[in-house]
């Protein structure tokens, strides 16, 4: 069973006055017609139905999201929220959504993709999701890169290494996860053209992340397992709220869960 979990916690404060705590960025129409949160769902019609969709985001937010959708996209009350009792970074957020939907569907393939994206061709990204799909079944953990256009110094990149030989398309092994670079470092990457912007899309199995977490960041392991033991995961009501909450480093964690892979 393949799920996606769209992260939408983030409270977008370099758009302020334009986003504030109860109307993020992912709300907003910055590109196109609809807001980022509303092209995120969009774009995965056809590829998952709304009830393999799952936001995590704080409780401040989850009602006003829901509304958001509800007035937007046809089934989006089928869409299921998983509650942060209060806002962490990207690790304990992918972490929680990891260890609910193991709990609902073991083994299950999880895509975890931002809020916050522009992606024009839908397409060609669901085709490449279905790739992605195709390498985490055999238990790797995959990550989009962007080709960038610019040294763009306000992301961090992603090095490629030898072909993914179980595949036919283009997918690569991931040599070095970089975190963002100074400007000199960014003109080397665009010339040489073997650096990707990581893109905070990510697909996996379930079960893999978990492993992986245990591995590279142990304490936000134990702090998902007493959630796990605390708290009803498979509960059918489309909130799903942990009366505790790991913490994590805001930087390493995601850095040593991603080289982990």
């Amino acid at each position: 069973m393949i799920h996606a979990v769209i992260l939408a916690g983030g409270s977008g404060t370099r758009f302020w006055p334009l986003s504030r705590e109860t109307f993020p960025k992912q709300m907003l129409n910055i590109v196109g017609e609809n807001s980022l949160l509303q092209q995120t769902v969009k774009r995965l019609d056809g590829f998952l139905t709304p009830d393999h969709l799952w936001i995590v985001t704080t409780e401040a937010l989850a009602q006003v999201i829901r509304f958001h959708l509800k007035t937007f996209e046809k089934g989006a009350e089928k869409i299921q929220f998983i509650i942060e009792p209060f806002g962490r970074n990207t690790a304990p957020a992918v972490g929680l959504a990891a260890v609910t939907l193991n709990k609902i569907s073991p083994d299950s393939i999880m895509m975890v993709m931002p809020s916050d994206h522009a992606i024009r061709d839908v397409k060609p990204f669901q085709e490449r999701l279905l790739w992605a799909v195709e390498a985490a079944e055999q238990g790797y953990l995959v990550t989009f890169g962007i080709k960038p256009t610019r040294p763009e110094t306000a992301y961090g990149y992603i090095r490629s290494g030898h072909p993914f030989k179980s595949s036919d398309h283009e997918i690569f092994h991931a040599e070095e996860f970089i975190e963002k670079p100074d400007l000199k470092t960014a003109e080397t990457f665009l010339h040489q053209g073997r650096y990707y912007w990581n893109s905070g899309i990510f697909v996996w199995k379930t079960s893999k992340i978990l492993k992986e977490i245990e591995s590279h960041l142990p304490s936000l392991y134990q702090g998902l397992k007493k959630i796990e033991e605390l708290n009803d995961l498979r509960n059918e009501t489309p909130f799903r709220k942990p009366r505790s909450y790991p913490s994590s480093n805001h930087r390493s964690s995601e850095r040593r869960l991603c080289r982990g892979g």
